[in-house]
């Protein structure tokens, strides 16, 4: 009987840490769309991703690449920051590759191909430990979001072209009633919200509105499409432009009212005593009402006026 118990606890104990396990595990997909490659403007591309991942122990990094134009290597830090791809920890060679984040610290990644590092294709990222665990129960409805575009950056020509901000924008689900902070230094930019084909083509011949005075902030108040760009010469084609989509709902239900409380059955019910009647005083005679004076005419007439609803009222001849 003994040995069964703890048989039992030792398979509950297995299941129960390899569903802790899988609960803790995220796969992250290495530089989001552009996937690992030679960034188009340079490492800040993976250091943008990087900022916006949380890492922790157990989790994935999936580097997608094509085979035989790419590699990925785990290296130290010395051979990270001078692009030295001569030993690292560990290579591999077909994409897609996966690595698996097995202890707290830093991480560091390089292609080993010939300058590939040194144009940007390098990720350090840091990974904390176990990943929180979900909290049982019901999600409660989302509130409203502030969001800083670009981030530290914020709203200027960005270093990756439109790269960048449309990286940004793929790791935040926007919702109506989350706000878009716009930072920039005033005289130098601005914000404008123009139609989809201005924003492809950057031909600034039409805004729907411009706000010069930094911040800004813009409330997403319908569901959509939304572009957002600069009218300064040339910073629309530089990358200085924004597209999001805008869904759903951010705003909580109302709580509904407490319920009424249930009637007394039946049995219980008590019908309430009888009130005796308010003793009268004895009434004093009192005086007859004076005539109506001779002047004042006989309610008669009834008219109706109309003023978007129908009113009624009644108007003496005079």
């Amino acid at each position: 009987m003994a040995r069964t118990i703890i048989l039992a606890i030792a398979v509950i104990a297995c299941m129960a840490s390899l569903l802790q396990n899988t609960a803790a595990e995220t796969t992250h997909v290495v530089g989001g769309d552009l996937g690992w490659q030679i960034p188009p403007g340079g490492a800040i591309a993976y250091v943008t991703w990087a900022s916006m991942q949380t890492f922790s122990v157990g989790d994935i990094l999936l580097f997608n690449f094509t085979t035989g134009q790419q590699d990925v290597a785990s290296v130290t830090k010395e051979a990270y920051e001078n692009c030295n791809p001569a030993s690292p920890i560990s290579r591999k060679t077909t994409g897609p590759a996966e690595f698996s984040l097995e202890a707290a610290g830093d991480y560091y990644f390089i292609c080993t191909l010939e300058l590939h590092c040194t144009l940007g294709q390098k990720l350090a990222i840091h990974v904390t430990g176990p990943a929180p665990q979900p909290s049982p129960g019901p999600s409660l409805p989302r509130t409203p979001v502030n969001y800083t575009v670009g981030g530290n950056i914020g709203w200027a020509i960005p270093p990756g072209g439109a790269l960048f901000y449309a990286s940004w924008a793929s790791f935040y689900s926007f919702f109506v009633c989350d706000t878009l902070v716009f930072n920039f230094a005033n005289g130098t930019q601005d914000v404008a919200i123009v139609p989809k084909d201005v924003y492809e083509t950057c031909n600034i011949n039409s805004t729907i509105a411009v706000f010069t005075s930094s911040p800004v902030k813009i409330t997403l108040k319908f569901p959509g499409e939304y572009y957002f760009t600069s009218t300064y010469l040339s910073h629309c084609s530089l990358g200085q432009r924004l597209a999001i989509n805008v869904t759903g709902t951010s705003t909580q239900a109302p709580a509904a009212p407490p319920p009424l409380p249930p009637p007394p059955p039946p049995g219980n019910r008590t019908s309430p005593a009888p009130v005796p009647p308010p003793v009268q005083p004895p009434s004093s005679p009192q005086p007859p009402h004076p005539p109506p004076p001779a002047s004042v005419a006989p309610w008669s007439t009834l008219e109706v006026v109309v003023v978007d609803v129908v009113i009624f009222c009644i108007k003496g001849k005079g």
